[in-house]
């Protein structure tokens, strides 16, 4: 973690939970915060296709290349797609699940915010050769419409889980595209979040 006070999030009692609960293995990465100043900020710079086995990172001083190469390899992922990112005001994104989601059958994208042509189209490739792709302006992914989750709601089935904020950002036919794909869209007000922390659901 690149910032002191996140890096102070990890403690090792949690570690241990997630130890009792059967999780023996642990890809402990945070050397190089030290020794090569490079980071990689866990499941904010990971966007991931856990169906198809592929890892979507934007590039950032938060997501380092070969971390990611490194993270990938070590989870067992097929394929990794990188790319760099940048707000309509020319600011770095700086994790990957402000500017893209993935669900089970569709995905929601901020390819606007790819500069590059070459990484914007095959960002755009991989992903609609396995989902339908829903995408998003700049002024959306300011509002947060890149960062929404795909659940399992209380009655077994998928749920697109966002902001208020967000959810009014779509477009009724965007909305429309993500109900073809979840049961329902739930959104709940988290403005002050939104406001204060910078992120989403």
């Amino acid at each position: 973690m690149k910032c002191p006070n996140r890096a102070a999030e990890r403690r090792p009692e949690v570690i241990q939970v997630l130890r009792q609960a059967g999780y023996e293995r642990v890809v402990d990465m945070t050397g190089h915060e030290q020794h090569d100043k490079a980071y990689f900020e866990g499941t904010g710079v990971l966007v991931l296709d856990r169906v198809n086995g592929v890892a979507y990172v934007a590039l950032s001083e938060r997501a380092d290349r070969g971390l990611a190469e490194q993270w990938v390899s070590s989870l067992g992922y097929k394929e990794l797609v990188t790319f760099s990112s940048a707000d309509c005001r020319g600011k770095p994104v700086y994790h990957t699940n402000v500017m893209m989601a993935i669900g089970t059958d569709v995905a929601v994208v901020c390819a606007d915010s790819v500069p590059d042509a070459k990484e914007r189209q095959h960002l755009l490739s991989k992903l609609s050769s396995s989902h339908e792709v829903v995408q998003i302006s700049s002024a959306q992914m300011d509002a947060l419409c890149g960062n929404v989750l795909e659940l399992q709601g209380g009655k077994g089935l998928p749920v697109m889980a966002m902001s208020s904020q967000a959810y009014h950002a779509f477009t009724p036919e965007q909305r429309s595209v993500m109900r073809r794909h979840v049961a329902e869209l739930v959104h709940a007000p988290i403005d002050t979040l939104e406001r204060v922390g910078g992120g989403g659901v």
